[in-house]
């Protein structure tokens, strides 16, 4: 009884195991492929957290554009789109625009040069 039963489990595990589906696929994938996606998920992380901040959403709400309606449309857009949406806000300065700091310094230099005429004047 004990042969029979074992060799009906071994029966059963052969037939169970041969209907099983073994299609599998492992594929290389490149380290620049691998990169992209990676960075793709963390600009698309940067953006929902961006959307997110409350002085964004009231700009954003001062165009029309809800919160909820902002989230919906960062998810809907694609990888590449990300990519150059974050790389043109990387690009930009942060804070004031150059105009401004090259005018800061001009002025700063001119009462320098006035400062250091008054005290000390030429004889």
């Amino acid at each position: 009884m004990k042969v029979f039963f074992c060799r009906l489990v071994r029966c059963m595990l052969v037939v169970s195991l041969a209907g099983l589906p073994l299609s599998t696929q492992a594929t290389l994938i490149e380290t620049d492929q691998a990169l992209r996606q990676a960075q793709g998920q963390s600009d698309r992380a940067r953006m929902r957290d961006l959307v997110a901040r409350a002085d964004v959403q009231k700009a954003l709400e001062s165009y029309g554009v809800g919160a909820q309606t902002a989230q919906q449309r960062v998810d809907a857009l694609t990888d590449s789109e990300i990519q150059q949406i974050m790389g043109k806000l990387d690009s930009l300065p942060a804070g004031a625009s150059a105009g401004e700091t090259v005018l800061i310094v001009v002025l700063l230099i001119i009462v320098i040069y006035v400062i250091l005429q008054h005290v000390y004047p030429k004889k």
